[in-house]
């Protein structure tokens, strides 16, 4: 445990001084747009990894957040800590209206109910013009700024300050998501993806676990669209493109499905990998294919499967 947390604060010391070193801009945004994805990656693996649960729609209440987020701070002059906690919470609270009937489905209408509720926040994004601008979208959406009684205020506009708001959230997030796991209700969300029969015969009241698995995902996925939003300033109906979907679903397929680090790992590689890409020109998407196939084919449990395998055979050596 000792060398886990020194391994944890050494790691968390390395990208801390990683500013300091004179990192171009373009590589402080790449940063900070992998530890916008890895918040959004973990959402989706809670579903897939720990519940057993396919759902299109994390990308839905990705977007959902970035929206609630932009629309009370550009009409409603909201501070930016309530568009967030806001942008979280109203994401949940749509998915604890819409989970209700998606969970009742089989899995596999599940999977079709979540796609049709992207595909719907999409129309509405674009044709509620009164509200969104449709495809116009909402420019002008203010930087982070924080107001703390007795101190000056204090505002993220440069990338050096927005790189380490992102690494302290994420840090937050992870720590939540490995305490969530390792919880009596992570115990039982893995329950439900082991065997939901087996899980019902032993007193776990599955659907409950299954809507608190939805609904706790998707407060993760809008914090991350509300800071997505206040980061690029400026949302539009494109939030909700499968793009989005298609990168969280390599992340974490590829990353590991129930792990943690593991899609850690696949959120690096992955935002990284197309950048790296565009060196290739017309053959990017040639390339970038035959990778996802070659990954699956040579490590179908994922980037985590290879860690639990060998921290494993390290147990059982030192046994």
């Amino acid at each position: 445990m000792k060398n886990r947390n020194l391994l944890y604060l050494s790691i968390l010391a390395l990208f801390g001084v990683l500013p300091l070193v004179g990192l171009s801009s373009y590589t402080l945004h790449l940063l900070i747009m992998i530890g916008i994805f890895l918040i959004l990656s973990q959402s989706f693996n809670l579903m897939i990894g720990y519940v057993g649960l396919l759902s299109l729609a994390t990308s839905a209440f990705f977007g959902v957040g970035a929206y609630i987020s932009a629309l009370l701070s550009l009409h409603f002059n909201t501070s930016f800590p309530l568009c967030f906690l806001a942008a979280g919470f109203g994401s949940a609270l749509v998915a604890a209206c819409v989970g209700i009937p998606f969970l009742r489905l089989s899995k596999h209408s599940f999977v079709v109910g979540t796609l049709a509720f992207l595909l719907i926040c999409d129309l509405v994004s674009r044709n509620w013009t009164s509200v969104t601008r449709g495809p116009m979208g909402l420019p002008g959406i203010p930087s982070p700024r924080f107001h703390i009684p007795g101190l000056p205020a204090i505002a993220v506009t440069s990338k050096v300050s927005h790189y380490y708001f992102i690494l302290i959230l994420v840090c937050l997030v992870l720590f939540f998501f490995v305490k969530l796991i390792d919880s009596r209700l992570g115990r039982a969300f893995r329950s439900i993806r082991d065997d939901e029969v087996l899980a019902k015969s032993m007193g776990v009241h599955t659907s409950k676990y299954k809507w608190l698995a939805f609904t706790i995902s998707s407060f993760m996925a809008g914090i991350a669209g509300s800071y997505y939003a206040h980061y690029i300033l400026f949302v539009d109906p494109l939030i909700f493109d499968l793009y989005y979907l298609e990168v969280t679903l390599i992340t974490v397929i590829v990353g590991g499905a129930g792990t943690i680090w593991g899609v850690v790992a696949g959120a690096f590689i992955f935002t990284i990998l197309p950048e790296f890409l565009r060196l290739a020109g017309g053959l990017r998407l040639v390339i970038y294919g035959f990778i996802l196939l070659l990954s699956i084919h040579l490590i179908p449990d994922g980037i985590g499967g290879i860690i639990n395998n060998r921290l494993k055979r390290r147990r059982l050596v030192k046994a």
